[in-house]
C-alpha cells in the first residue's frame, strides 16, 4: 500500500510541475501560418529591382507582367496587354492571406485584372469569364530567383523571376512597348516560314492572338519579353524542339535556335501549303462544309484581298443615302450539289443585334489533281444579294475573276482553328483564307 501511495504522489507531483504556458513540442498552426506569410512577404520584397512574371490563362494567349512590391501593401505593374499597359506604371494594393495555402491576392483593380475581366471588350476573351484567368495566387514553391504560384480559382500557373537592375530600367524605359511595336510591324500581315532540312516550313505567329506554331502541327501561346517571345510549352518539328522565339532588335526579325544555330523566320510573298493528307480540295463538302472569313480574326489576309474587302465595305456604308450597312463576316458554303455560296453577312449600324444574309451562288470547276478551282456565277443574285450587289462588286468580281488553289495553310487565326487558303493563280501575292467549319 505504501508503495502505491508513493507512486501516486510522484505522479501528482509530475503533473503539478507541468506548466500550461510552456513551449509546446510543435508550434501552434496559426503561429506557423503567420511565420509562413512573413517569409513570403520577405520573398516578395527581396527583389529590389522587381519581378517579371508570366501567366498563360486557360482562355488562351500569354501575358508578361512587371511587379514591384512595397512593405506597405502596394504593388506597381506594367504588362504586355497593350502598348498603354506596357508604358504606364499603375499602382494598386495587394495582401497576403492564409487560405488553404499562403496566398498572394491582388485586391484592387490593376493590369492583372484585365485578362480576367468579364467584359469581353476589355479582356479579349468571353463575356462573363474573360480569359479565365486569376488574380489570387497560392504559393507553390521557389527555385533560385523564381517563385511559383497557382491561381486559386482557375488553377493558372504564374511564375515570377527576379529582375536585374538593367532589365528593370529597360522595362521602365519602354522596352516591352518597343518590342511590341517593332515586332508587330515586322510580322503582322506577313506569311512566315523557316528553312529546315532545305525545306520551307510554314510558321504562324499571331501578335493579337499571341500564339506561335510551326507547320500547323505544333503550337503554343506566348508572352512578350525583352528579347523575344516566351512560349508556354516547347514547339517541336522534325525532331527539333524550340523553347523560345528570339528577337533580333537591330535586324528587326525573329529567329529560333537549334543548339547554337540561328534559324531566321523569313517572309514569303504568298502562303506555303501545308503537307496534310488528304488534301483540302478533296474533303470540302464532306469534312468541311464552310469557311468563315472574319477579317478581325485573320491578320494575315493579303493586301490585295483587304483592298477589295475595304472597298466593298466602304461602298456598302453608303447604302440608303449613307444610312449605311457594314460587313460582319463572310461565309463560303461548300454545297452538296457542287456549287459554292459566297455569303456576305452584313448589319445595319442602327440595329446591330440583327443581320442580313446576301447569298451569291457560284458554280465551281475544280481540277481534282492540282486543287485549282474556278468560280462562275450560277444565277442572277436574288433577295438581299440583288439589293447590295452593286455595292460589293469589288469582292464578288474578285471571287469570280481569279483561279484559286485550295489548300491548308499556316496563317494567323484564333487558337485551335484549322485554316483553309484560297491562293490566287493570277497574282501570287493575292490570297484570302478563313477558318474551316464542319
Amino acid at each position: 500500500m505504501k508503495k502505491l501511495i508513493y507512486i501516486m504522489l510522484a505522479l501528482f507531483g509530475f503533473i503539478a510541475g507541468c506548466k500550461k504556458d510552456e513551449d509546446p513540442i510543435f508550434d501552434d498552426p496559426d503561429t506557423r501560418l503567420a511565420a509562413a506569410l512573413a517569409d513570403h512577404q520577405a520573398e516578395l520584397l527581396s527583389a529590389s529591382n522587381g519581378w517579371k512574371a508570366t501567366i498563360y490563362p486557360k482562355g488562351g494567349k500569354g501575358f508578361f507582367y512587371y511587379f514591384k512590391f512595397t512593405a506597405d501593401g502596394k504593388v506597381t505593374m506594367l504588362s504586355d496587354f497593350n502598348t498603354t499597359t506596357a508604358t504606364t506604371p499603375k499602382e494598386s494594393t495587394y495582401r497576403l492571406k492564409a487560405l488553404q495555402r499562403p496566398t498572394l491576392i491582388f485586391d484592387t483593380y490593376n493590369y492583372i485584372h484585365l485578362i480576367a475581366d468579364p467584359d469581353a471588350n476589355v479582356s479579349g476573351g468571353s463575356n462573363a469569364t474573360g480569359l479565365t484567368s486569376d488574380f489570387e495566387f497560392a504559393f507553390t514553391g521557389s527555385s533560385g530567383d523564381s517563385l511559383k504560384f497557382e491561381g486559386t480559382f482557375n488553377k493558372n500557373a504564374m511564375v515570377m523571376v527576379k529582375l536585374s537592375s538593367a532589365e528593370e530600367q529597360n522595362i521602365l524605359g519602354g522596352g516591352i512597348k518597343k518590342i511590341l511595336d517593332e515586332s508587330t510591324l515586322a510580322v503582322s500581315g506577313k506569311i512566315l516560314y523557316i528553312m529546315l532540312n532545305n525545306k520551307q516550313v510554314p510558321v504562324s505567329m499571331s501578335m493579337t492572338g499571341k500564339s506561335f506554331s510551326i507547320a500547323g502541327q505544333s503550337s503554343s501561346p506566348f508572352s512578350f519579353t525583352l528579347d523575344g517571345l516566351e512560349l508556354k510549352t516547347p514547339v517541336t518539328y522534325s525532331g527539333i524542339t524550340f523553347n523560345k522565339v528570339y528577337w533580333n532588335a537591330s535586324g528587326k526579325y525573329f529567329y529560333l535556335l537549334n543548339g547554337t544555330t540561328e534559324i531566321k523566320i523569313e517572309i514569303s510573298p504568298s502562303p506555303l501549303p501545308l503537307d496534310i493528307t488528304p488534301a483540302l480540295h478533296t474533303v470540302i463538302k464532306t469534312r468541311w462544309t464552310s469557311m468563315r472569313i472574319n477579317v478581325a480574326d485573320l491578320p494575315d489576309l493579303s493586301a490585295d484581298f483587304m483592298t477589295k474587302y475595304n472597298t466593298a465595305n466602304a461602298s456598302l456604308g453608303t447604302y440608303q443615302n449613307n444610312a449605311g450597312r457594314y460587313i460582319e463576316y463572310i461565309n463560303i458554303l461548300f454545297n452538296a450539289d457542287g456549287t459554292v455560296t459566297f455569303e456576305i453577312r452584313y448589319k445595319n449600324p442602327a440595329s446591330p443585334s440583327s443581320y442580313y444574309l446576301a447569298d451569291f451562288i457560284y458554280n465551281m470547276t475544280l481540277n481534282t489533281t492540282t486543287g485549282i478551282a474556278r468560280f462562275t456565277l450560277a444565277a442572277a443574285p436574288t433577295g438581299n444579294a440583288n439589293t447590295i450587289k452593286s455595292y460589293v462588286t469589288a469582292l464578288t468580281d474578285y471571287f469570280a475573276n481569279n483561279d484559286f488553289k485550295i489548300v491548308y495553310i499556316s496563317a494567323a487565326a484564333p487558337a485551335g482553328s484549322t485554316v483553309g487558303g484560297f491562293l490566287s493563280q493570277n497574282d501570287p501575292s493575292s490570297f484570302f483564307y478563313g477558318i474551316l467549319l464542319q
